[in-house]
């Protein structure tokens, strides 16, 4: 564990938002292109732009037609709305969840051992009513020499929870996310830790863990929509 976990995580990928606009706004033509078709009639001058068009536009048109079903507009409008899906990626709804947690503790314990059945937790929770539930039964602890001990673990989602199948955004009406190591002392000091929830194996959310002194079992992240922070480790699969 000499290199932390979460300098590993790879979600570094950025789509334009400018590329996904400009897709669209091509798309929008298409759907609409029978409407302009007809100037055809009316200006005959607008027929090469017309035709211009319809060549830069052919391949957003093969890729509805292979990707969707239905009619061709139908097909063009479900494309559409696919990329504007991956322009903001907190409009897609939540399947899987994985917590990756990191917590520095005041501590003098002599400690450096994985605890294969005791974990902890992460929750989003609302109006006192637990959203979204990362756990697991494992989690790691090390002495760093500076009389601090160090917990990780990695916590994955549990489905009976109401925010299985909403949008993501939904996350962002969080008033707390609490956070809990079993190891962990009850009323300990907390030092330090970094929080990071990837939610569908392509969204990330960064939250810093602030000093603070627990009160009982838990540890508590209070500033939530300030510190929502996305990114989308995929490209532009349609």
């Amino acid at each position: 564990m000499a290199q932390k976990w979460y300098q590993k995580a790879s979600v570094q990928t950025a789509i334009v938002t400018g590329v996904f606009l400009l897709i669209i706004a091509i798309i929008q033509i298409i759907i609409n292109l029978g409407v302009i078709k007809k100037l055809e009639k009316e200006n005959s001058d607008k027929i090469a732009e017309i035709q211009r068009l319809e060549t830069q536009l052919t391949p957003f048109k093969t890729i509805a037609l292979e990707k969707y079903t239905g009619s061709e507009q139908e097909r063009l409008q479900k494309l559409a709305e696919r990329i504007q899906e991956l322009e903001n990626p907190l409009k897609k709804s939540i399947a899987s969840a994985e917590a990756q947690v990191e917590v520095t503790i005041k501590s003098d314990e002599k400690v450096s051992t994985r605890y294969m059945d005791v974990g902890g937790l992460l929750c989003f929770v609302k109006n006192r009513q637990p959203l979204l539930l990362m756990s697991d039964t494992q989690s790691d602890a090390k002495q760093n020499g500076k009389g601090e001990v160090i917990y990780i673990g990695v916590f994955r989602m549990q489905s009976n929870y109401s925010a299985v199948g909403k949008p993501i955004e939904i996350l962002q009406e969080s008033d707390i996310i609490q956070v809990r190591f079993v190891k962990i002392p009850e009323n300990s000091q907390v030092i330090s830790g970094k929080a990071f929830v990837i939610v569908n194996g392509d969204t990330r959310f960064e939250f810093e863990i602030s000093p603070q002194q627990m009160q009982g079992n838990d540890i508590v992240i209070r500033d939530i929509k300030n510190k929502f922070l996305t990114n989308s480790s995929r490209g532009l699969d349609l």
